[in-house]
Parts: structure tokens; sequence; C-alpha cells
């Protein structure tokens, strides 16, 4: 009778009706508690369902009644993978490859894994077996030269250890495997892979262009790091040649000398907002160095205790070690001792007592300036800090709802200052990141269903080429506008949803407004988004600021004068660049006009 339900199962699961499916294995399940294969195909339908958790507990129960089966195996790292688990996932990819190791896409999804896991090397070894099995594998030379473009590892080494050759039927493997290496910042590995292939096809036109373009862009890497060495032999007590030769040294994989400038830049001037550069922080991480940060941070906090922007840089160090508790109480003692004091007592014009205020830590911020980048932001927030009935946070950006989530609504919330009862005050922060992040209004949504948001959109042609010589200058980004423009094309080719999390790119993909806008209004009504265009911010600050305190029931209040926080400057672009940009944006343009019920005119 229990097979009869395991085979009612199958029939079911094979003509779609999985919910009934589910309903048969459980009760073939309740009858013969023992028999793996029904857990197995109980698993398989939970996986079609998306019930991730699920489908983990179903096939931990098929492999431990049946510990041979590698396929149960297979099936249970794709389940984790889905939730995240990364190092449970790695573990039953290699339990499966222990019993079967000619599948394909075990050792392509084990390089998921250890890629999520910055497992880099193990990764690389192990996406090369893959390639090994099935050099047709969707996808594997992307991931690859992912990889390759995060390891410090020694390419030559890495394809002695492989022990694959260059052959008539795989070179074309090695000629994408360079082209991958060169669009992840690699370009002294990819010059090894030209190289090698033009030894075994002297005659190729193809890759002798290609090795010649990356032989250029050698050339410009190695003048600016010349150049960025002098800087400091010039300027040796300045902090940002320090930093600018850190940038450079980290963007060309020379990851132990960045750390050791970033950490000089640091020693300089420790009192200034390091925590905002997260590609400094990154490198410290990958190099072990933020217990050596933590404590220089510690010594200027002791020596300076009035100091601002030391406090919230131990803060990140802490955070990034992921001493939460311990960041978010140096966090409040910045907000209620250093930041609330001197605003509040600014904002009445008389000296305040801390400890004789009534004070409640914030609950919610009010308002929240969401977006999008480059598009006037950091002004639009630092008049509105200005305002008397407006307490700020210690940052503008947080980035909370995006890239950090996980580090707990209590660290989100130290940021904030306390509110004194009895008074009216609003609070809110600004963090470009939220607008075209997917899930961030779901987050938002439950947290905070309240509160106000504002956006602003300027003509995303304009907007792509102020992100991208802003990341010039701080040298976060090395190709050229048109090299970063084919590059993204490419990749949103492949997958039109991808958005690039704390590194250069995202020109095209966060200009695509219609699809942001409509995510927050799957969330939030019309009345609690204020959706702004940035150029008549530009043209009349005085008048854009006027309406967003009227959104948010404010008092008018005005400024002596309304400067640019936040201003960018470059070159005039290549007109065919440009109209390539506006050719692109123009269907998304129409559609978010079309949406909205309003005119942008960007052309």
């Amino acid at each position: 009778m229990d097979n009869d339900y395991h085979s009612l199962g199958n029939s079911l699961q094979e003509s779609g009706r999985f919910d009934e499916a589910v309903a048969a294995y459980k009760k073939a399940i309740e009858l013969n508690p023992n028999f793996s294969w029904s857990y197995h195909s109980l698993g398989d339908v939970f996986l079609k369902l998306e019930k991730w958790e699920e489908a983990v507990a179903a096939y931990k129960k098929a492999v431990e009644l049946n510990p041979d089966f590698s396929w149960s195996y297979h099936n249970l790292g794709d389940a984790l993978l889905k939730l995240g688990q990364w190092e449970e996932a790695a573990a039953a990819y290699r339990c499966e490859i222990a019993l079967n190791s000619d599948f394909a896409w075990s050792f392509c999804n084990l390089g998921d894994a250890l890629t999520k896991l910055k497992q880099w090397d193990e990764a690389i070894a192990t996406y090369l077996k893959a390639v090994e099995i099935d050099r047709d594998l969707p996808g594997i030379y992307e991931k690859l030269g992912y990889a390759l473009g995060q390891t410090e590892s020694d390419l030559n080494l890495v394809l002695e250890q492989s022990q694959l050759q260059i052959t008539p039927e795989n070179w074309e493997f090695y000629l994408q495997l360079g082209e991958n290496l060169a669009k992840y910042d690699r370009p002294k590995s990819a010059i090894i892979i030209y190289k090698l292939l033009l030894t075994r096809m002297p005659s190729c036109a193809e890759i002798s262009a290609k090795l010649e373009e990356l032989l250029q862009q050698q050339e410009k890497c190695d003048r600016a790091l010349a150049s960025s060495r002098a800087t400091v032999v010039q300027k040796p007590d300045d902090c940002w040649s320090y930093y600018n030769l850190g940038a450079v040294l980290s963007h060309q994989k020379y990851c132990e000398e960045a750390a050791a400038a970033f950490f000089q830049a640091i020693e300089i001037n420790p009192d200034l907002p390091w925590w905002f550069y997260y590609n400094l922080w990154e490198v410290f991480v990958r190099q072990n160095k933020l217990d050596e940060v933590e404590n220089l941070c510690r010594e200027v906090v002791a020596a300076k205790p009035e100091a601002f922007w030391p406090y919230l840089n131990l803060g990140e160090a802490l955070t990034r070690q992921g001493k939460i508790a311990e960041a978010i109480d140096f966090y409040r003692t910045v907000s209620f001792k250093q930041s609330f004091a001197s605003i509040l007592n600014n904002r009445t014009g008389k000296m305040l007592v801390l400890q004789n205020l009534n004070l409640k830590p914030v609950k919610v911020p009010n308002f929240i300036i969401i977006g999008s980048q480059r598009c006037g932001t950091t002004s639009l927030y630092t008049y509105l800090a200005q305002h008397p009935q407006i307490l700020t946070p210690i940052k503008k950006e947080m980035d909370f709802l995006s890239w950090h989530f996980d580090r707990g609504i209590d660290w989100y919330l130290a940021h904030f200052p306390p509110m004194p009862e009895g008074e009216e005050f609003l609070t809110g922060e600004a963090s470009p990141s939220y607008f075209d992040y997917r899930e961030a209004p779901e987050r938002l949504y439950s947290l905070f269903p309240e509160a106000k948001l504002i956006v602003l959109l300027r003509n995303p042609v304009d907007r792509a080429i102020s992100q991208f010589y802003r990341l010039t200058g701080l040298n976060w980004e090395a190709r050229s506008l048109d090299q970063a423009i084919s590059d993204e094309i490419e990749r949103l080719s492949q997958n039109p949803e991808y958005i690039i999390g704390e590194e250069p790119g995202n020109y095209l993909a966060r200009g695509r407004y219609i699809e942001f806008i409509k995510n927050w209004r799957t969330f939030f009504p019309q009345e609690q988004l204020l959706i702004l265009k940035s150029e008549d911010f530009y043209a009349g600050a005085a008048t854009t600021v006027k309406q967003v305190l009227e959104f948010l029931d404010l008092p008018e209040y005005q400024l002596s004068e309304y400067q640019n926080a936040n201003p960018g400057s470059y070159q005039p672009i290549n007109e065919s660049v440009r109209d390539r940009l506006s050719d692109y944006f123009r269907p998304y343009n129409q559609e978010l006009e079309e949406y909205l019920g309003r005119q942008f005119d960007w052309e």
C-alpha cells in the first residue's frame, strides 16, 4: 500500500499537481518511514514549489536512510544554495562528488558555493574540473573568469595544477577565459592566456588584437601606479596620496601593499570619514588587517574623546569583524554625546544638559531619501538637515535595507539620535542604494510601513556619466566609459535584473527607473512616495526643498544659500557615446512617463 502512494505521488508530480503529490508522498512515508526514495521524491516536489526549507529537511532524511545515493546530496546542495547556506551546500556537493565524480554540474554548483564563501582558489579548481568534464556548460566561463578575477594566485601555477592543455578542441575555452579575466580586472592573467594561445595559434588575428589591446591597458595601469607612487614621494604627509595609491594597488590586485597604503592614510589623518570608503575596508578584510585598524581607532578615540569620525571608523572596523554589539555602543556614544547635543543646542539657541532631558531612543525614521545615485541626494539631505525640526543620524548613508540588512535593526537604529520627549522633531536618512535594490521596498515596508519616501530622478544619461566619472575620480573604475557601457550591455543581456553591489558598474541598470518605481509602488501608496526631477532641483533648490517640507508636514525654512554638496566635473563626452546612452534609455523613459502620467523631457 505504501508503494501505491509513492507511485501515486510520482504520477501527480509528473502531471504538475504538486500539492497533491506532497500529500501522497507524505502518506507513503507515514506507512513506510524507512523508504528513502519517498523522502527524495518529496524533496523534488518541494524544490519545484520553491519551498527550500522543506526540501532540505526531506533530502536530509533521504541521505540519512540511503547515504550512497548521490542525487539526494546534489539536490540537497541546490536547496541549501537557495537558502544562502553556503557551507552546508558545499558539504552536500562534496558528498555527492565523492560518490559520482563525473557530473559537471556538481563541480559547477560547488564552485558557486565556494565563490559565495570567497574561497577563491578552491572555487577556481572546482570550476576547472567542471570544464574538464563539460566545456560547454552554460555560464561556466563567466563564473571561472570572475573567480580568477578575485584571487591573487599565480595563473601559470593554476593552469599547471589543472593539467589542462590547449588543443584544437578547447582553445575557445581559453579565449573566453581570457576575455573574462580582462573583464574582471585581471589583465596580467589575461595577457598570459593570450600569449599562451599565440604560441599554439601564432597567425590568429583575433587573439593578437586582444593581446595588443590588453598590453596597452596594462601600460596605462603601470603609468597610473608609477604616478601614484611618485605623488606619495612628493607628498609623504598627505593622507590622500596614500589613499589613491592604495586604490590603484587594490585595483591591480596588489592587496597586501594596498592595505599598507590605506593604513598609512588613516594613520596620517584618522579624523576623516574613512568608514565611507568601502574599497579600503574590503582590502582590510581580505588581508586580515581589521584588528590593526581597530587598535589604531581605539587609540585615537582614547586620546581625542571629543572627536567624531574616529568613533564611526571604529564602529565600521568592529562591524566588519562581526562585533555588532560593541559597534552599536560606539554609534550610540557618538550620536548621544557628540552629534545630538551640539545639534539640539544649535536648534534651540540655548545650552541643554543631556542628563536633564527625558530622551527616547528613536523607533523609526520618519523619512528616507531612497535615491537615486548621482541625482542630488546629498545636496537635498544637507539642506533638510539644517531645518530646526530635523535631527539627523550620524551617517547620511547606512545602506541597511540594501547591503547591510544582516547587521540587524539595533545596528541600524543606533545611528539615529534620541528624541527629546515633548519636542516635535523628525529624523531620516538618505541611502541611494535603496532605490534599485530589489528587496529594499519589502524590507522597509515590513519595518517602517508609514515612512515617507523621497526619490530624485535625473536624466539617466547624465546620471550614468556622472557616476562613471565619480568612480574614476575615486580610482574605483579603470575602464573607459565606452568599454564600461559595452561590458554592462553584455552583462545585462545575460541577466537583465542583475544589479552589482558595492563595486563599479550599473551605469545602465540604475537608470532604468521604471523597474524600480514599480517595485516601490507595490508596497507604498502614492501619497508616501515623493518623486522629484533632479533638473528642477538643480534649477531651483529652494522651491524643491519647500515642496519636500510640505510633503513632510514641516514649516517652510529658507537657507541663506543652497550650495551643491557633492558636485562632479568632467570633460564633455563624445557625442556618439551620449547618443548610444540616449538610445538605450529611451524606451525606459517613455514607459516611466506613461506610468507616472508626467513628462520628464529627457533626451
